[in-house]
């Protein structure tokens, strides 16, 4: 390789991770990853450029040295109705009204392919992979959640091996970190404060994990892969604070919680109908059952310093996605898919800060041959959600939230991708 390619490439890499490292993340998991695979749904079967890596590593020893730089801007509005009631003590409030929560976030990622020996490839991709976001202001939620925001990276190599004409398979480690703040009000003017005291943690942690793949080539016009991705627990340690209105601040910098993220499982098939036209499709099942409580130990209370739990009793789901692209002409290919995905959630246990509920998805996109070396991908997309009911009593604060919540989604982005 060049050594003016190396340098650029080694540049770019450098540049994204610091760029990742600051990004806010939305929702909890995430697929946003690739522009041109989030637009098609062929996910670990589809192998179009280095956004490969992450889907399936299995199919990197079918590209050539590329380089690839997506965006995608999530635009998320969640809209909670219903009433808060503190709990039945001296000064006790009961409000019913409405408050919104706007998490939008710019989710980049960066991925590399590098072939050699002809039967080898290695890759590299650095994403944002799980996040959760929500901003609800100084409303009357506040004494549930004021904004929850996430920080999350997962820097993924990769090795690939193909075995003969139909079997490739490909395997590497993530190294993932993930930080999260929180603040919400506390009711203190029952023990004498002017006002609302604020309770503040902040606590983030690196973790390691794996991923596999398999792709089979049934013939040239037809694949299978498969793609696994094996849990993370993150164990995020930090701080906690509760700031004690006209009194002064109280903090710990014991604070641990544990973030379990799932396994996910991926099978794709990818079909080409004739020459232009092609079908794919994606079912991935979501070990979301390892999910049953957040554990919180060292949570600074007022004086003090409690262990608190939120209970969570996810189930396992599964989702599925059939997306088609169609080669318009030898510079333009159409995209289009739909994709539905279940939510883990339960009416008992789900919170205002993870509002999740049934979604169906539909994207566009489109793939723009600028020359030889660069091709640009486009994509837009829109999310329905479920409404969902919220009817949960904080184990903290006391504060018991009653009500319903909705949601929509809408998503652009973009991606760029250099043939070296």
């Amino acid at each position: 390789m060049k050594r003016i390619y190396r340098s650029i490439g080694s540049c770019a890499l450098g540049l994204m991770t610091a760029w990742s490292m600051q990004t806010y993340a939305a929702g909890y998991k995430m697929e946003f990853q690739s522009a041109s695979t989030l637009a098609d749904s062929g996910d670990a079967a589809v192998v179009e450029d280095a956004g490969t890596n992450w889907y399936n590593s299995a199919g990197l020893v079918y590209l050539p040295q590329q380089l690839a730089l997506s965006g995608i801007e999530i635009y998320q509005h969640t809209k909670f109705s219903g009433t808060v009631t503190t709990p039945p003590l001296p000064g006790s409030s009961n409000v019913t009204s409405t408050t919104n929560s706007y998490p939008n976030a710019f989710l980049p990622g960066i991925h590399y392919v590098y072939p050699f020996k002809e039967r080898w490839a290695v890759g590299l991709s650095i994403v944002p992979a799980w996040g959760l976001m929500e901003d609800y202001g100084n409303a009357f939620l506040r004494y549930n959640l004021i904004r929850l925001y996430t920080k999350t990276i997962d820097v993924a190599p990769s090795i690939a091996m193909k075995i003969n004409e139909q079997w490739s398979v490909g395997l590497g480690p993530d190294f993932h970190y993930f930080s999260v703040e929180s603040k919400n009000a506390a009711r203190t003017q029952v023990i004498g404060t002017p006002g609302d005291s604020l309770s503040r943690y902040s606590a983030d942690h690196w973790n390691e994990g794996w991923h596999a793949g398999v792709l089979f080539r049934i013939n040239d016009a037809t694949r299978l892969g498969l793609n696994y991705r094996s849990r993370i627990v993150m164990h995020l340690q930090g701080y906690s604070s509760f700031g004690l209105n006209g009194v002064g601040s109280f903090e710990t910098n014991q604070f641990q919680v544990n973030i379990p993220l799932p396994p996910t499982t991926s099978l794709s098939i990818y079909h080409d109908m004739t020459p232009n036209w092609a079908m794919m499709g994606t079912v991935t099942y979501d070990q979301w059952g390892i999910v049953n409580a957040y554990n919180a130990h060292n949570y600074q209370n007022v004086t003090t310093l409690i262990d608190a739990s939120s209970p969570q009793n996810m189930s396992n789901t599964f989702d599925w996605g059939l997306g088609t692209h169609y080669q318009l002409n030898k510079q333009w290919m159409l995209r289009a898919n739909v994709k539905y995905e279940p939510t883990p959630t339960n009416n008992r246990d789900r919170d205002v800060n993870f509002p999740d509920g049934n979604k169906l998805g539909f994207q566009i996109g489109a793939r723009y041959q600028i020359s030889k070396q660069l091709m640009l991908d486009l994509l837009y997309g829109h999310v329905f959600v479920r409404q969902e009911s919220i009817g949960l009593t904080n184990p903290v604060t006391g504060v018991t939230t009653s009500g319903h919540v909705n949601t929509s989604i809408n998503l652009a982005g973009a991606q760029l991708v250099w043939n070296i």
